[in-house]
């Protein structure tokens, strides 16, 4: 379901060397991932190969640095969209899920008052297709793409954020854009202005 997932200090341990895919704004980065320490990976990208040091602690947070970076706190959640980290008072970073244009799926948590367009109806991109009640408001969510919409659930079913709503059969397959593997020199970025905003992971 996600890119990344979170996983047990053994599981974790247990591999030597495995790939890792990152796709954002219509870009693939492929890292091969080698371990070379009992606490240190080797993130390698083309030619350019980034040293990272994580080290669980008994809270399930870790530490971590990454190149030269100075060391952090990081706290990992898997969610419905993807998996967010909290470098404890630097920033969140979302990694989110593979973006699909045929899947309509919620933005927030709530319960699904009634869909807008009959099942089997033509929807446009950007048209509002179904209503959910979060937080005691009615709010709307919009077709990321043109289609054929096949509901998924009821009126009255509880949802989470990124849960499957409904199905597009897309009006034009081509339009939708691809996603292309990541080429040229990988330059690595640090969040170095010690705020606590969300970012993603182009900026990483």
């Amino acid at each position: 379901k996600g890119q990344l997932s979170l996983l047990s200090a053994t599981a974790f341990a247990a591999l030597n060397a495995f790939p890792v895919e990152i796709a954002f704004e219509g870009t693939k980065y492929s890292f091969q991932v080698k371990r070379a320490g009992t606490d240190l990976l080797l993130f390698s990208i083309g030619k350019r190969t980034i040293r990272a040091k994580i080290l669980e602690r008994p809270d399930g947070s870790y530490f971590g640095s990454v190149g030269d970076n100075k060391t952090m706190t990081i706290f990992g959640t898997d969610e419905a969209l993807g998996l967010r980290l909290r470098m404890e008072g630097m920033a969140t970073i979302m990694l989110p899920t593979l973006y699909d244009p045929s899947e309509l799926r919620s933005e927030f948590n709530g319960k699904i008052v009634r869909y807008l367009q009959d099942d089997g109806a033509m929807v446009k991109e950007g048209q509002s297709y179904v209503e959910l009640e979060a937080m005691k408001m009615i709010m709307p969510v919009k077709a990321t793409a043109a289609g054929r919409i096949t509901h998924t659930r009821g009126a009255g079913s509880i949802v989470g954020a990124g849960e499957l709503l409904g199905a597009l059969e897309l009006a034009d397959p081509t339009q939708v854009k691809k996603i292309l593997p990541f080429e040229g020199d990988f330059a690595l970025k640090a969040v170095a202005d010690g705020g606590k905003k969300e970012t993603d992971s182009a900026d990483l």
